[in-house]
């Protein structure tokens, strides 16, 4: 993993006024609201309620057992989650099929896997509802990594929907990349059936809603910005949004209205046009245009999918400068600000919830805000930004940080994840199950010092 610039120092900013002072003279004018009492409300969903508006965002699974089962850790950081107060749990990634995965410890929704699942989703919501009363509302993404698959010996096996010269030379979660496979329209059609499939099973494991996952660099998000591929699937705004709309129609078709559909959507990809989907549709050009991502929030809602979680291919790229290209590039041209990258992306999810009020907003990136992501949630729903703050890897480090802003109204700085990426060196190097080294470290130091340091206790 590349390392990102670091300009604050946020152990010396003692208060809120300081944090959003220092923000706004580097040109960071991040909504920010030292009153976080609006987390605490609850969000109407059809029938359903999300209890508060702090979301646990999905991050890749690497804990998982080789037949796709939750393993004991798995189990453990769901109910760390769920008991740590986040009304909406939104599990990670879990593939639709076995060539599906990201990884060989990646979870995979099967019938053989089904029960295994529903469990580790009722312990979850036992500590939930023994801490706080209730049970959060609980999402599950449903993928199939395309670009990113791996088979079981961490071997690249890139399934692609198109060549992409600004993508096909790095695939793998590790920056590696094997022979890519274009596929047909027929294991397009399988990939639709697998996700439906997997929506029926979800159901099954207890799931209020399942994610139709369309972000990062995975086989749905890279449909939308298929402009090359010929046929059903490829060119038009229609044919690149049509494997979306068929698997939402086929899961209401079989899960009726008792299971809600979401999605998770890159609002841009960082990469150009006609490789990158909400880009400036001129060749090369590295600046969004939210015309389409507009246009298919607008159609999404309208058929009834209207829980939007809106990230990038991570929501550190900027899509300006050199953007998802920096991270395999050298020089400062190719220096990743994570603080930039998180503001444009902020400012698109509020250009979008603008143009679609309908929509319910998640929001991503928190987590660079360290002890002040808790107020830029607030600030961004009191000023209309989104709708529901969501936390990714802060979530492995501070499980609890949602009490603490529901009941002490801050987060512990001493408590937050500090960036470090040891995470991320777990699993581009270890290849092994991933956490929090530093917070967490009883469990996940050894992993670090076996895979990464290649230390022996």
């Amino acid at each position: 993993m590349k390392k990102f610039l670091r300009p604050f120092k946020f152990a010396q900013m003692k208060t809120t006024e300081d944090f959003k002072n220092i923000m706004a003279e580097a040109g960071l004018l991040f909504p920010v609201d030292e009153n976080v009492d609006v987390l605490a409300e609850p969000v109407k969903i059809g029938n359903k309620v999300i209890p508060n508006r702090l979301c646990s965002q999905p991050c890749e699974g690497f804990d998982g057992n080789p037949d796709g089962s939750p393993s004991d850790l798995d189990i453990r950081r769901y109910k760390r989650i769920a008991g740590g107060g986040v009304g909406l749990v939104w599990y990670e990634s879990i593939a639709i099929s076995e060539d599906g995965r990201c990884n060989p410890l990646q979870m995979v929704i099967r019938p053989s896997t089904v029960k295994a699942i529903a469990h580790m989703v009722d312990e979850a919501n036992k500590e939930a509802l023994k801490n706080f009363g209730r049970r959060p509302y609980n999402v599950l993404q449903l993928t199939h990594s395309g670009r990113r698959a791996n088979d079981e010996n961490w071997k690249s096996r890139p399934l692609a929907v198109c060549e992409n010269p600004y993508m096909d030379d790095h695939n793998s979660i590790d920056g590696s990349t094997g022979t890519i496979t274009i596929a047909t329209d027929h294991k397009i059609k399988e990939i639709i059936q697998g996700f439906i499939d997997g929506a029926i099973l979800a159901q099954q494991a207890g799931f209020d809603a399942v994610d139709v996952k369309v972000c990062h660099e995975y086989i749905l998000r890279e449909l939308l910005s298929a402009f090359t591929r010929p046929g059903p699937y490829g060119g038009s705004f229609e044919n690149r949004t049509r494997a979306l709309f068929e698997i939402i129609d086929g899961i209401r078709e079989h899960c009726g209205e008792g299971l809600d559909i979401c999605v998770r959507l890159n609002a841009y990809d960082c990469v150009p046009y006609p490789y990158g989907w909400g880009m400036k549709m001129e060749d090369g050009v590295m600046e969004p245009d939210l015309t389409e991502p507009i246009k298919l929030c607008k159609l999404l809602v309208k058929k009834g999918v209207k829980l939007i979680d809106l990230s990038t291919m991570m929501p550190r790229y900027s899509p300006y400068g050199r953007g998802l290209m920096a991270e395999h590039e050298e020089g400062p041209e190719a220096e990743i600000n994570p603080y930039e990258g998180c503001y444009n992306l902020w400012k698109a999810t509020k250009e979008i919830k603008e143009a679609v009020p309908e929509g319910i907003f998640v929001c991503t990136g928190l987590t660079w805000m360290e002890q002040f992501g808790g107020n830029v949630a607030a600030g961004g729903i009191n000023q209309g930004w989104f709708d529901i703050g969501g936390f990714g890897r802060q979530l492995t480090a501070y499980p609890d940080f949602a009490r603490d802003l529901l009941e002490d109204k801050k987060m512990d700085r001493k408590k937050c994840c500090v960036l470090c990426d040891k995470c991320y060196d777990l699993i581009q190097i270890g290849h092994c199950q991933t956490g929090c080294v530093m917070r967490d470290s009883d469990v996940y130091m050894p992993f670090y010092k076996k895979n990464v340091q290649h230390k022996e206790d």
